[in-house]
This record gives structure tokens, C-alpha cells and sequence, in this order.
């Protein structure tokens, strides 16, 4: 596969996000032997011969870029609206993704920004990534990046030949109908998402939301210390039926003024007797959706957002937001899912995730005496130590000084990637998948109550 890289970033070659790409170029190129990796520097704005000949003759499109104020770097911006303004007919139809390495929250708002791009124009967004900066210093951020550029590969040859991808091994995929009543549109989607995994070779469950007894939260807290509802209805089967030996989700609803309605937040809300901690299982999710009478356009952006808020709290890996349309779509993303799963791709540790648990760590931190696995689960993670100050920080007030303060934050990638030797180790997703979620919780506070005697 040809692998056109654009380095977007106004550092060059002392990006750190350019370091990420060289661990993917060493992988992919040199030690499989599946790829050829074009790198070309891309940070003027403007669209040179080198450019146009990597992006005509690549197989996939990487664009490595930075986040500035929450957004794409202006430069980045201003590639992407001169390939759409003056080079569509040289874009269009080819794979494309975006890599960052901030890994905070703003990244969200750039990589949003870069698939509404990509899909406007008529390219073949895959789902992009942001890692920690120091992430890939360590083994986890390394597996995560080498089986995210797994899953992008096999997407990108996926958009090539459209064959049906086969499960490597036995999983199970839910499907989740949240409408209030029966909608014939959400039916239909729902049976055209089970054939589709079950030839892929999945076990498929389907739930209906509205045949459950589930009561509304009334707010009392007693499920805060002892993670106990005060209700005893369908919600503890329904949920377990839902995550119990589960890979992946896919929900199904009405879109109302931004959100699946309340038949599914109403089962959403009954999460809180499992903490604030998340769910911790490392599920891949999808949501499909129809517009409900009062809905509009905008209502997809914001739905949108809620998922990654929600799904970067849970650890799970959100595959796709998609509008119900033609049964090819649907098909389209059930397929990425399963090559999702084959990749065994990981949650992203950035996109919203990090800025909501320390929300949660906080109230945790206030409340301890009432929500002992809360704070627990969230001091075990080092939501509660101090960072120390680092003694290599510096005071910079010229452009030399910035340049060898880059230099020489660049010297441990430099050395992690000199001495790398074989592919990262790839760790068995879901390991806790055949336990209950609600039992692991409950034993998180006995176990703090048994420590704290």
C-alpha cells in the first residue's frame, strides 16, 4: 500500500506527532513489509509538485498535523481548503485520516473539524487519532498506535474492494432499539445490521428498550455508597444483557433535540449506581439514527459530541454517528466495526476522556465519605497525585531557545525509536467481559470498606 503522509506541523521534523508517524514507518514498511511510506513536508499551506504526485499515486492519505487553540493549525486549514477548492478531482474517493498528539480535550473540536472536511468533499474518512505526547514512549501508547494504523490500513483496503470482512474469533454484538414506540425505518436498519454481523460470523442480540420495566432515578444517592438501587426492576438484565460477553453496541433511536429520547435516558440514568468511574470494558460502539419530526441538521453535531462525552468516560472505542439512509451505509459501517474489532483497536485516551474524568475524580474527592468506590477507582488511576515540577522546564524568549528546547525534547523519542526492536505486544481486549460490571462495582466498595476496618 502507498502511504502518502502530509507533516502538517509547523515543528517539521522535530514534531513529536512526526515521531509517531517514523514508529508507524518502522512497523509498517520496514519490519512487515507492507507498505510504502511517502512523507512529505506540508506546513506552507500551498500545494507543490511533491505534494500533488504523493497524493495522486497514494493508496491512503495520512495528514499529521498539530491542534492550536483547539483547531486545526491555520496552515493545516489552509491545505485543506486549497486540495477542495483546487485539486477535488485529485482527492476525492481516496482513503484519508488525520494524526495529532495532544491528546486533551480542544483535540475533539480539530478532528471534528477534519472528518466534516473530509466527508464534504467526498473523501473516504477513517476514524483519526490523538495520542498523549509522552504516550508513545510507553508500551500501551505504542499498541494503541500500531493497531489503530492496523484498523485505518484495513479500512483503507476495505474502501478498495468492498469484500465482507470475516471475525478472527468468536465475539457478540448487541443491537439496542431505544425508540419509544415502533418506527419502521428503525426496524428495517436493525435486521439489515444483524445479517450483516451474523455473516460476518458474530453471535447477534437484539434489545428493545421500550418492552423494558425500567423506573426513573429519583435522585436519593443511597446507590453512592453501596452501589444498591433502591429499585428492583428490569434495568440490573437489561443491563448486563447489554455489556455481559459483549464486543460490540450498536444503538438504534430517534434523534430528539440532540439525544435518543427518554426511554434510552432513562436506562442511562440508572447508570450512576455503577459510579462515576465508567465501565471500564474497552466495548467498540456505533449509533444509527433517524430524525425524529422536530429535529434539524444541527442536532447531529451536538448528538455527536454527547456520544464522545458518554463513550469517553466508558473507555469504549466510538466507531461511527451515522443517519440512517440506504442499506448499503448501514452495511458500510457494520463492516468497520468488525475490522475494528479484528484490529483489536483500543479506546482513545484522549478525545474528551481525560477533561471529564478529572470532573468526575473531583466530586468524588468532595463526596468520598458517601462514594468510597468512586474516589477509590479514581485514586488507584492517580487522579489524586501531584505532578511534580519538572527541573528541565525553561525560560525561552528567542527563536534559538525554542528551536534547542525542541531538540532536545525530541531526544527521547529519537533514542525510544532507534533501539525499537519488533512489533508492540498486542493485550487481550475485554478481559473482564464474562463478568458483571455491577458485581465488579459493588466488590470495588466492599473491598474499600474491608481496608478502610
Amino acid at each position: 500500500m502507498k502511504i502518502c503522509v502530509l507533516n502538517c506541523s509547523p515543528k517539521n521534523n522535530l514534531s513529536i506527532t512526526m515521531q509517531a508517524v517514523l514508529y508507524l514507518q518502522k512497523w509498517f514498511q520496514e519490519m512487515l513489509d507492507h507498505d510504502e511510506f511517502d512523507i512529505v513536508p506540508a506546513f506552507s499551506g500551498t500545494v507543490d509538485e511533491r505534494i500533488e504526485s504523493a497524493v495522486k499515486n497514494a493508496d491512503l492519505i495520512v495528514m499529521s498535523g498539530a491542534v492550536f487553540h483547539f483547531d486545526v493549525h491555520s496552515s493545516m486549514g489552509k491545505l485543506l481548503d486549497v486540495l477542495s477548492d483546487e485539486y477535488y478531482d485529485l482527492i476525492k474517493d481516496k482513503p484519508i485520516t488525520f494524526i495529532s498528539t495532544s491528546g486533551m480535550v480542544g483535540d475533539t473540536l480539530a478532528h471534528n473539524r477534519f472528518e466534516i472536511w473530509a466527508e464534504r468533499n467526498n473523501l473516504m474518512y477513517i476514524n483519526s487519532l490523538s495520542l498523549e505526547s509522552s504516550a508513545i514512549l510507553s508500551p500501551v501508547g505504542r499498541e494503541e498506535l500500531f493497531c489503530w494504523f492496523k484498523y485505518v490500513r484495513a479500512v483503507a483496503e476495505y474502501y478498495h474492494d468492498r469484500n465482507m470482512p470475516e471475525i478472527k474469533k468468536q465475539g457478540r454484538v448487541v443491537l439496542l432499539d431505544t425508540c419509544e414506540n415502533e418506527n419502521a425505518k428503525i426496524t428495517s436498519a436493525l435486521e439489515t445490521a444483524k445479517k450483516r454481523f451474523e455473516k460476518s460470523g458474530f453471535t447477534v442480540s437484539s434489545i428493545i428498550l421500550r418492552d423494558k420495566e425500567i423506573r426513573c432515578c429519583t435522585g436519593c444517592q443511597s446507590c453512592f455508597s453501596n452501589r444498591n438501587c433502591i429499585f428492583d426492576d428490569d434495568w440490573e438484565e437489561t443491563f448486563e444483557d447489554l455489556y455481559l460477553d459483549t464486543d460490540m453496541i450498536v444503538y438504534f433511536g430517534e434523534l430528539h433535540y440532540s439525544t435518543l429520547g427518554s426511554c434510552y435516558k432513562t436506562f442511562l440514568e440508572r447508570h450512576a449506581s455503577l459510579g462515576r468511574s465508567g465501565i471500564e470494558d474497552e466495548v467498540i460502539k456505533s449509533y444509527f439514527f433517524v430524525l425524529d419530526e422536530k429535529a434539524d441538521r444541527e442536532d447531529i453535531a451536538e448528538f455527536k459530541i454527547h456520544c464522545e462525552v458518554f463513550d469517553g468516560l466508558n473507555c469504549s472505542y466510538l466507531s461511527d454517528i451515522c443517519e440512517i439512509g440506504d442499506n448499503e451505509k448501514i452495511i458500510e459501517l457494520c463492516d468497520k466495526m468488525t475490522l475494528a474489532y479484528n484490529s483489536d483497536i483500543m479506546p482513545q485516551n484522549g478525545f474528551l476522556k481525560n477533561g471529564i474524568r478529572s470532573g468526575f475524580a473531583a466530586v468524588a474527592a468532595n463526596v468520598r465519605n458517601r462514594c468510597p468506590g468512586d474516589y477509590r477507582y479514581f485514586k488507584e488511576i492517580g487522579c489524586y497525585d501531584e505532578i511534580a515540577p519538572s527541573p528541565y522546564v525553561q525560560w525561552l524568549d528567542n527563536a534559538d531557545d525554542a528551536k534547542k528546547d525542541r531538540e532536545a525534547r525530541m531526544i527521547p523519542y529519537k533514542i525510544t525509536l532507534m533501539h525499537l526492536e519488533g512489533l508492540p505486544e498486542v493485550n487481550e481486549r475485554r478481559k473482564n467481559k464474562s463478568v458483571s460490571v455491577i458485581e465488579r462495582q459493588k466488590a470495588a466498595v466492599q473491598l474499600y470498606e474491608l481496608k478502610r476496618s
